[in-house]
């Protein structure tokens, strides 16, 4: 899966999104970090229901942590490091909790 092709999309949704929490529910509280997180790795990087609860439980910084996730993941002709997605998950996570 090649991510260049998501970075438009992701940036577009972060841009509009906010990493700073513009997002609200219908009664007006504004959605956790970690909800956002959730959002755009399920639906704009396609992680399972799992990997993205791993990748975004703890977050603090939506953009910081879908950017390390995406820059992991990328294979190194795309100027990634060429992770496989368990390890990359691993590398940009937030929380203590262990592999």
């Amino acid at each position: 899966m090649r991510l260049n092709k998501l970075l438009m999309p992701l940036a577009f949704l972060m841009l509009f999104s906010s990493g700073v929490s513009a997002a609200e529910e219908d009664d007006g509280e504004v959605l956790s970090h970690a909800v956002e997180c959730y959002v755009v790795a399920w639906n704009v990087l396609g992680l399972t229901t799992g990997q993205a609860i791993k990748l975004c439980s703890g977050t603090t910084d939506v953009a910081k942590t879908v950017k390390c996730f995406i820059k992991a993941y990328q294979t190194t002709e795309d100027d990634g490091l060429g992770l496989p997605m368990g390890f990359a998950i691993n590398l940009c996570k937030n929380n203590s909790e262990p592999f």
